[in-house]
């Protein structure tokens, strides 16, 4: 989100002074128009430059002359004054808050993702329109539209006074949900009890009122936009933090009396909805408020269902958790100490640990999990100047708290999908771990890991083992290590003084913890024919996600963004992994084998390394021409050529038969690297065995 930040003194002078400066020039216009009239014979060019634009004609592009460019300059005051106005309004309304600095801010949308030219965005964006919009012409529309919601709501037909129904109040409210100005200004029509209200009136508004037949969608799609006005405005900048006092006391058993209704699990049901971006403060004082609710005091939530079928949990701390999974800094904030608050961290993991998760069925257990997902990204924070202060080893330490807990205090059985995929995002964000147990390193005996003599081996590889049954879990697991193994090769091989000796140790390491996986995931299999042949396929699906980002990067595997689809306030170095792999959005489109043994591993692994050793100049002249001719003298599918250099290209993804070609090809020559990349893959079958040999707590 971006706040542009005004000193509205000084940008008075600077208007002041533009105001000034067009004055005078335009009053030396005029004089001097007139002693080319009056005094002399008049001249033609003084005639042409010195003429009057009238005031309400814009200058043509081309247009020089001095009128032209003092209308400019008072076009820029005037814009500029715009803004500033723009900003005292919305501060003076209560709606953004004064910076520390004296100065007020106005708020314009990022450039969406994918956008590469910047500067024309701001070019474009950055207009007094756009300004107005996104500003108190947003506060003005929400205002607008929580009343007609109200009267919608309350009337007999459905419709507000302005004509609109339910469903156009919502979808016009959709369209600017995310603006801060707008939400702070919506939800401050409301308390926060009539707001969480707002949720079982929309309910019974699509269980009895609605007569379409897709009430239940139109409801998910209504909590949808209630959950992302509400974290508009929960935004730091619009004094969000504020909020979180309110809805804990709407919340609170000892303080809201409702019977029939249960604000808890409406507040839930928001903060629940995925990808929406809470702000950090509000988060993390509802958090703390919360934490002090006893679970059992509040009444479990049962039939009947939403309008969705959906039971949103009465967990206190289950909503907010969920949502710390889409603000990493609000999750590192809440688990671990800044330097200043040792104690309160201890003795709240204490709480996390001794607290009553089954009372709601333990759906706040997911919610955990994926607070502890986003802050485990910073483990990638090493020297980012964006960072919070020692974010890195604060995400290490609370890693450290979170393997355990999820061991020691979860039951096996008691894991969800939801659980799984999370964690998954928290131990591949400590790969360096994860690659040095597949190697047969201890995390006990060495201390040359962040983790060392934090975690045991045990604790470690068991909730490996827990949650590498799941698709999701296993890809995001794959991903996160691929980037581990690609990110070491980039940054070994330019200084390597023997590089066919470098990116044959690292592919050896990368062969060693994609057998690891497989042979853990074998291992968590056990006999169960069905959850064997579910592990073959999920691993089927994982190594060729593993190739993809061993090769490329794992920007190849999620569309371009990075180590996934990461939310605004989401931290990720690139190095560390932000959200979990859906694999199902992933691999529409491939075509990988329902079944996989550690043989067509170490094929994929080796047409991959064949590939990178090619881009690294290793590979001899008659490998490849064999690639440009091998295949009955045309050349095969991998070969091309850019700027007139043989290159060798992979298939997105590779598989074991996509795999197989390259095979045909490294048999047609006898090349030294290719040969010693086969030997290499053998540590597939190692990794293997170490994963079967992992040391599980039951």
């Amino acid at each position: 989100m971006a706040y542009i930040k005004i000193d509205t003194d000084a940008m008075q002078t600077v208007i002041n002074n533009i105001n000034d400066y067009a004055n005078a020039a335009d009053g030396a216009r005029r004089a001097i128009r007139r002693s080319s009239e009056y005094h002399y014979d008049p001249v033609e060019s003084v005639v042409t430059d010195t003429e009057p634009l009238p005031d309400l004609l814009n200058p043509a592009p081309g247009n020089t002359t001095i009128s032209a460019n003092v209308a400019r300059l008072r076009e820029v005051a005037y814009q500029l004054r715009s803004r500033r106005q723009e900003a005292i309004d919305i501060n003076e309304s209560g709606i953004t808050m004064t910076n520390p600095d004296g100065t007020l801010s106005y708020y314009l949308p990022d450039p969406p993702p994918g956008t590469t030219d910047e500067a024309a965005y701001w070019r474009n964006m950055d207009t007094a329109d756009n300004v107005h919009a996104y500003n108190t012409g947003a506060a003005e529309a929400a205002k607008a539209d929580a009343a007609a919601l109200d009267q919608a709501l309350g009337s007999l037909d459905g419709t507000a006074k302005d004509g609109r129904t339910v469903e156009q109040i919502l979808n016009e409210a959709a369209k600017h949900r995310d603006i801060p100005a707008y939400g702070a200004s919506f939800t401050d029509q409301y308390t926060a009890e009539e707001y969480l209200q707002l949720v079982y009136a929309l309910d019974g508004h699509y269980q009895i009122s609605y007569d379409g037949d897709d009430g239940g969608e139109q409801f998910s799609k209504s909590v949808e936009t209630l959950s992302h006005i509400l974290a508009a405005a929960s935004q730091d900048q619009v004094g969000g933090a504020d909020l979180a006092a309110g809805f804990t006391d709407a919340v609170n058993p000892d303080i809201s009396q409702r019977q029939l209704e249960s604000p808890m699990t409406a507040l839930n049901a928001l903060l629940s909805v995925p990808d929406t971006a809470y702000g950090t403060g509000f988060l993390g004082a509802l958090a703390e408020n919360l934490e002090d609710i006893d679970p059992t005091s509040v009444p479990a939530s049962g039939p009947p269902p939403f309008a969705n079928g959906e039971f949103y949990t009465a967990d206190p701390l289950a909503g907010v958790l969920t949502a710390m999974g889409s603000n990493s800094e609000a999750a590192l904030k809440y688990l671990t100490s800044d330097g200043t608050n040792d104690a309160d961290i201890e003795k709240r993991w204490e709480m996390l640990r001794q607290r009553d998760w089954d009372y709601h069925g333990g759906a706040g257990l997911d919610g955990l999990s994926a607070a502890t997902a986003a802050a485990s990204a910073y483990r990638g924070a090493d020297g980012d100047p964006n960072a919070p202060a020692d974010a890195a080893a604060r995400a290490t330490w609370m890693t450290a708290q979170a393997i355990p807990f999820f061991v020691d205090h979860v039951e096996e059985v008691d894991f969800t999908a939801t659980m799984k995929q999370n964690l998954a995002v928290l131990l591949g964000n400590s790969p360096e771990e994860l690659a040095a147990l597949a190697d047969s390193s201890s995390l006990e005996s060495d201390d040359a890991y962040g983790l060392s003599g934090l975690v045991t081996d045990a604790e470690f590889e068991t909730l490996l083992y827990r949650v590498i049954d799941d698709e999701n879990a296993a890809g995001t697991l794959a991903a996160a290590m691929g980037q581990y193994h690609h990110n070491q090769i980039d940054s070994k091989m330019p200084a390597a003084s023997n590089p066919e000796e470098t990116l044959l140790g690292e592919y050896q390491n990368a062969a060693t913890t994609m057998g690891y996986l497989d042979g853990i995931a074998e291992l968590r299999a056990g006999d169960d024919s069905a959850a064997q042949a579910d592990a073959k396929s999920n691993m089927g699906t994982a190594v060729s996600v593993f190739s993809t980002a061993l090769g490329t990067g794992v920007s190849a595997v999620t569309g371009g963004t990075g180590m996934a689809v990461a939310g605004p306030l989401l931290y990720s170095s690139g190095s560390t992994i932000a959200k979990p792999v859906i694999i199902d959005q992933l691999t529409e489109d491939w075509n990988t084998p329902d079944t996989i043994n550690v043989a067509d591993i170490k094929t994929v692994l080796r047409a991959q390394a064949y590939v990178d050793a090619a881009q690294y100049g290793l590979l001899s002249d008659a490998a490849m021409e064999a690639a440009a001719t091998g295949n009955n003298g045309s050349p095969f599918s991998f070969y091309t050529e850019i700027d007139g250099q043989p290159t060798i290209t992979a298939p997105n993804p590779i598989t074991p038969e996509t795999a197989h070609e390259y095979i045909t090809w490294q048999r047609q020559v006898n090349d030294p690297t290719m040969n010693s990349i086969d030997n290499e893959m053998n540590s597939t079958s190692l990794g293997h065995d170490e994963g079967l040999q992992a040391e599980i707590i039951k």
